[in-house]
């Protein structure tokens, strides 16, 4: 019994480690897209918004640990973000790197050049679905054992 309840300790930290570097990320990607916009000469607005949907993620996550309904809207907001940035990268690939119209014709050239940025954007998606399973299940929990209103 002992070594099943060490393992459910090393699955609460590494649950921990998973939320807390998804954090992490999306600050840093939040941050550093408004000084990757004029660089990349994309649309301002746009690199501003993304910003902020990122931003708001992270705070969201790290205030699950209050408030679990925070956490569940911050992880739905960092799979927006994700799925906004691989929209991003697919067009940027096919813009820059191929410079064609078809995205038929883009789709190998863009499994192929962007392998590794595809692999980060997919754990970065499994990390916040990880997290929204995690925040629902807290929400729940936290449903359960409040007290009825009177």
């Amino acid at each position: 019994m002992e070594k099943f309840l060490k393992f459910l300790k090393t699955e609460a930290i590494g649950g921990h480690i998973i939320r807390l570097s998804l954090v992490g990320l999306l600050l840093f990607g939040g941050f550093t897209k408004l000084i990757l916009a004029g660089a990349m000469e994309n649309n301002l607005i746009g690199a501003i918004f993304l910003a902020a949907i990122e931003t708001f993620a992270a705070f969201g996550l790290l205030i699950h640990y209050r408030i679990p309904l925070y956490g569940l809207i911050g992880s739905a907001l960092a799979i927006v973000a994700i799925i906004i940035r691989l929209i991003f990268s697919y067009n940027w690939v096919k813009d820059t790197i191929l410079r064609t119209d078809s995205y038929l014709q883009a789709i190998n050239s863009f499994l192929g050049t962007y392998n590794n940025g595809l692999f980060h954007i997919i754990l970065l998606l499994g990390a916040s679905i990880y997290c929204m399973g995690n925040s629902f299940k807290a929400y729940i929990r936290h449903r359960i054992t409040q007290p009825w209103p009177h």
